[in-house]
Formats: C-alpha cells, sequence, structure tokens
C-alpha cells in the first residue's frame, strides 16, 4: 500500500483490539489491502443506557480523495454488517443507531479504488438489544409503516445536511413469533432525480431508523425512497434547505 505524502501513518493494528477483525475482513473486505487509518472516526457514546437505540457516527471526511464506499461492522452482533454506504455525491459521513447484542467492537471500512481504510472503536454495552422486543413496539398495527420525515440544512462547505425518520420496526427474527421486517434499501436523489447516496441497511438498525447525511445538492427538495424486504416501497421529501442547521 502507497502511503501518500503528508498523510497519518496508517497501520494494521486494530484500535478496538478486536479478536474477530481477521474474519470480518474474510467475509466483507475481500483480498483488497486493509490498513487502519486515524481519519476514519467511529463515534460512540460513553454510556449505553438503551442497547436498541445505540448512537453511532461515522466521520471520514479527513481522507483525502473520492470514497466509493463504507461499510459499518459491529464484530459481536448476530448481524455484522449493520450499513452500506454509496456516497454518490455525499460526504463520507453518515450518522445512525443501531441494535446491540452485546459489547463489541465497531468498524468502519471506507473503500477508495482498490484499498480499505478502517477506523474502529470498542463499545461496553449490555446484553439483549437485537433478542428483546424493545419496550413500547408491540405493533398490531403496521399502517404506518414506511412513512418518512426528513428536514435538510444547509452546511457550509459540506453541502446539504439530511436528517430523515423511516417509521418501521426494523424486526430482525430472532423474537419468537415475529418474523424479519425490515428496511432493505435507501436512495437518495436531488430534484432532478439524480442520485446521491444510496444505502443499504440490515436488521441491526435502530427501530424507526433516523439517519443523517451530507449530500451535494444544487438546490430544490430531496427524495428519499426506501424499501423493506416484504417487498413494500416508500418514497417522502425534504423541502429545499432553509438555512443551517440548528
Amino acid at each position: 500500500m502507497t502511503q501518500a505524502v503528508g498523510e497519518p501513518l496508517a497501520s494494521s493494528r486494530d484500535p478496538a483490539n478486536s479478536p474477530l477483525w481477521p474474519s470480518m475482513v474474510d467475509a466483507y473486505l475481500g483480498a483488497a489491502p486493509v490498513a487502519f487509518d486515524p481519519r476514519v472516526k467511529v463515534l460512540l457514546p460513553p454510556v449505553t443506557e438503551d442497547q436498541t437505540q445505540v448512537p453511532l457516527t461515522v466521520d471520514a471526511r479527513g481522507l483525502d480523495g473520492p470514497v466509493d464506499e463504507i461499510l459499518v461492522i459491529a464484530d459481536l452482533n448476530p448481524f455484522p454488517l449493520t450499513l452500506r454506504l454509496t456516497p454518490v455525491a455525499a460526504a463520507p459521513f453518515v450518522a445512525l443507531r443501531m441494535k446491540i447484542e452485546q459489547g463489541t467492537a465497531i468498524h468502519a471500512a471506507v473503500r477508495r479504488g482498490g484499498e480499505w481504510r478502517v477506523g474502529g472503536a470498542y463499545l461496553d454495552a449490555a446484553g439483549g438489544g437485537c433478542s428483546v422486543k424493545p419496550p413500547g413496539l408491540a405493533r398490531a398495527d403496521l399502517s404506518g409503516a414506511g412513512q418518512i420525515r426528513a428536514r435538510a440544512w444547509a452546511d457550509g462547505a459540506d453541502g446539504t445536511r439530511l436528517r430523515f425518520r423511516i417509521s418501521h420496526p426494523m424486526d430482525n427474527g430472532m423474537i419468537p413469533g415475529v418474523p424479519a421486517y425490515f428496511i432493505e434499501t435507501v436512495e437518495i436523489a436531488d430534484a432532478a432525480g439524480a442520485p446521491l447516496a444510496r444505502l443499504a441497511l440490515s436488521e441491526a438498525v435502530a427501530p424507526d431508523p433516523v439517519l443523517t447525511l451530507l449530500v451535494r445538492a444544487a438546490g430544490g427538495p430531496l427524495t428519499i425512497r426506501a424499501r423493506d424486504n416484504n417487498g413494500g416501497d416508500f418514497r417522502g421529501e425534504a423541502p429545499p434547505p432553509g438555512g443551517r442547521r440548528p
């Protein structure tokens, strides 16, 4: 792997010290070169109060050049590959909430061309976020599933900050009598229909997903389209940015 002049020193040492990381590489990253890079930041809370709603931010804006995709991997989760982001016209940044079954290393792998740059952190958490139904979410009526609420703000050099929420139980199939039912894909487009970002979600994403992206939109409303594993097709819209985010 070539180290560009002025780049922070990449390393083979896992900052999360995960014994499962080599198997995660084999499962998800393939044979391309892999190096840990401090510019790929995985931001986690110091204390986890609700294992079904753990906030996570991945920020790789410090990397040079375009990014092809970002993978979020929770090594010890039942569904390790939590999210895949393709930032077509977006910054290498994503914030979300996820379910955690136990304390685990969480890695963000960023592909640039033929190599992966990786960041990681360890989340100390109690168990049960994937195998226990969240309180208050035993829903007999799913008529509201797929409703999308979204808002966008101007965000300086990063373009537009888009935050959206999709009403959906995100059931993972691990709870007896509750089949898997979750959002699989999300696509963001500008007012002309040009793609800005694509996401593939897994069962590990928290119920009623809330995601934040930084997209490069020329103006006008943004369109959000989501599909779930039952074939549900949902659409929403964020009005044009109305000022800087609060």
